[in-house]
């Protein structure tokens, strides 16, 4: 059975916000929320670093780290569990999803989350423009949203828009029980860990730090796990890179895997909507 999951590679996020922008333009998310944050480790604010400038002669310690952060989609999601009308749900694909028909807005989601991942239209929600945005129906006033991994996009063969619009190639999305789609090959290949794991809730997130990955390149308007050939980045015999664990792999220049051919490096969205 699919099971949707997600790969990001921490060394290779830049912390451009793309994957942010582009999932508040694709899910017509209101003014003033974001379903997808860029966070910053160890500063006091986003896009802060941590550490100090150097002063006297010294070397400093200044230092910039980004956590991306969205929903989870927990295997064991307390969200789900808390929710007193069902209005959360896991879909049988794995993507934790809200009914938005249902949601009474008692907020028990949020309180449960421990990753802070939803957020509550307190006010009739704002967008800009004012007939909104991308290829979702904006959510009223009163309810609970979230990432859903583009569902919709996902339904329609393709990957969700943060992960197509990532400049780096940091983001990877596929079936977390197929043993042979590129996400779980990175799982198997880099140490990967997951946001609060003592809790038990088993996100279906995966973060890739210390080692940086080669990425993956978007070559086709299809999911990953229905390329049959992603030869721009692999041996051939592979879909992870032939030469993953030796000194290319590092390179901080990211470009180590070449686009051969009529490869695209990024593709748009959907031919027939969308606005990413």
């Amino acid at each position: 059975m699919t099971n949707y999951g997600l790969v990001i590679d921490q060394e290779r996020c830049i912390g451009c916000q793309a994957c942010a922008v582009s999932c508040k333009q694709e899910n017509n998310v209101p003014m003033g929320q974001f379903w997808n944050r860029v966070l910053t480790e160890g500063g006091d604010k986003i896009d802060t670093p941590s550490g100090g400038y150097p002063e006297d002669g010294g070397s400093g310690s200044l230092d910039m780290q980004y956590q991306p952060t969205a929903c989870q989609h927990c295997e064991n999601a307390p969200c789900v569990k808390v929710c007193p009308v069902n209005a959360t749900y896991t879909r049988d694909d794995g993507i934790v999803e809200i009914d938005y028909d249902k949601c009474i807005g008692c907020r028990y989601c949020m309180a449960a989350c421990p990753y802070n991942a939803r957020v509550f239209n307190w006010d009739e929600p704002e967008h800009m423009p004012e007939e909104g945005t991308g290829d979702v129906a904006a959510r009223p006033q009163g309810v609970v949203e979230k990432c859903t991994f583009c569902s919709h996009r996902v339904d329609e063969g393709l990957d969700p828009a943060c992960v197509v619009n990532c400049p780096a190639d940091a983001r990877i999305f596929g079936d977390l029980d197929d043993e042979s789609s590129t996400v779980s090959k990175y799982i198997n290949e880099y140490e990967t860990d997951q946001l609060l794991e003592d809790r038990g809730t088993n996100p279906k997130t995966h973060y890739i730090s210390g080692e940086m990955s080669p990425g993956r390149p978007q070559t086709s308007d299809k999911l990953e796990s229905e390329l049959d050939d992603v030869s721009p980045w692999s041996d051939g015999t592979e879909d992870v890179p032939s030469e993953a664990s030796g000194s290319d792999s590092s390179d901080s220049g990211g470009g180590h895997h070449s686009i051969e051919g009529d490869a695209v490096p990024h593709v748009p969205a959907v031919g027939s909507g969308g606005d990413d």
